[in-house]
């Protein structure tokens, strides 16, 4: 079997149980993977529409619609009138803010645990393997 198929073989048969780890802890919180990406993605990036969302994060804009529509039903979300009448800024609240931060403080046992035993050296080049094919990918 060619190295390529054996590459993305592995990279399948960690994604699905890290994604269903992933939504465990976020049930405590009423949440799923996809409500979570864009709560951490406004935390790293700030203010956003939902256009910008969709684009980064390779999601439809309907489907990103009603998530947004849900978070900010939540609280966890505001929005403001971009520079456009139809742009809307999305940001998160202060709750948003403190749940983001929750999480994350959950998550990083989790993936500290996941990648136990590999040297700092190898999940630094395993992410540069990641993120150059999503380049390759993406260009």
């Amino acid at each position: 079997m060619h190295i390529e198929h054996q590459f993305f073989r592995s990279y399948v048969k960690l994604y699905r149980p890290v994604v269903n780890q992933l939504n465990k802890l976020l049930l405590h919180y009423d949440l799923y993977n996809a409500q979570w990406t864009i709560l951490s993605l406004l935390s790293r990036k700030g203010e956003m529409t939902s256009a910008e969302i969709a684009e980064e994060q390779m999601m439809e804009k309907p489907s990103v619609t009603k998530v947004v529509k849900r978070l900010h039903e939540m609280g966890y979300l505001d929005v403001t009138q971009g520079q456009d009448k139809r742009e809307k800024l999305l940001s998160l609240s202060s709750e948003g803010q403190q749940i983001t931060k929750k999480i994350q403080e959950k998550l990083l046992p989790v993936y500290e645990q996941i990648l136990a035993g590999i040297p700092e050296q190898e999940i630094h080049a395993a992410k540069q393997v990641l993120d150059h094919a999503y380049q390759n990918l993406t260009n």
